[in-house]
């Protein structure tokens, strides 16, 4: 990741010794997509100095440029992923320790030069959340699309249990029944997405939801007329047990 990418880059230096061109290359490309062009609330000095050393390295003139065609390529890659490999893609799964209970979460975040095409999905996008919060046996699931141009945020809440929890950890303004709330300037899983989670469920501020009645069989299977090797949910054809 980005942030091991600075570690190396400072050993390097520590060493007087600098990367092959190709490698800081790739160092540089990490922190930037780790730091959101530094630009995020994740990004330290240290990210900073050595940007600009690995971009001399690499000889790299224009470190704007090369943030934004980084972006739009991993943007244009999402359109060819299904709503699982959306859901799961990026995804990190934690628990919770509270007075009567141990709560199961888990938050994914979607990162995109343009949110309007991802949450132009956001039907399919909520039904597999639900599908997969229920597979993982999670309490809650959270997906962020995150807009890395504009620095913003939104949040898909497919059931009442996450529903529930964003109104008391953001409180941000909703539409789509709760389904969709928006999260402004927040754009860093660990440092403005899960910690407010966190506080909500520890204080006692959200209930445990009850187990939901499971949702009708499914599998996930491999397009086979895909080139990208799309993963598809389909009704499971699998006799029950």
């Amino acid at each position: 990741g980005g942030s091991m990418s600075t570690i190396i880059a400072h050993q390097f230096m520590m060493l007087g010794q600098k990367p092959p061109k190709p490698i800081a290359g790739m160092m540089l490309c990490a922190i930037l997509s780790d730091t959101l062009n530094l630009l995020g609330p994740t990004t330290t000095e240290w990210d900073k100095s050595m940007v600009a050393l690995l971009a001399a390295i690499a000889e790299v003139d224009d470190i704007e440029k090369l943030a934004a065609q980084q972006f739009k390529a991993k943007s244009k890659q999402l359109a060819n992923l299904s709503p699982n490999q959306l859901v799961c893609g990026d995804q990190k799964e934690f628990t919770i320790e509270t007075k009567g209970f141990t709560a199961k979460l888990a938050f994914g975040v979607i990162e995109t030069t343009d949110d309007a095409i991802i949450l132009d999905r956001q039907a399919a996008l909520l039904e597999e959340i639900d599908a997969v919060r229920n597979e993982k046996n999670l309490d809650a699931l959270f997906i962020a699309v995150v807009n890395i141009v504009e620095l913003r945020s939104t949040l898909l809440c497919a059931g009442e249990p996450e529903i529930e929890l964003a109104k008391v950890a953001f409180g941000g303004e909703t539409r789509e029944n709760g389904q969709v709330m928006d999260l402004g300037k927040r754009v860093s899983r660990k440092k403005e997405f899960v910690p407010p989670v966190s506080s909500a469920v520890s204080s006692g501020a959200w209930a445990k939801p009850t187990p939901k009645r499971a949702n009708a069989a499914t599998e996930l299977v491999v397009n086979p007329d895909d080139p990208y090797g799309q993963i598809l949910r389909r009704p499971s054809i699998r006799p029950s047990t």
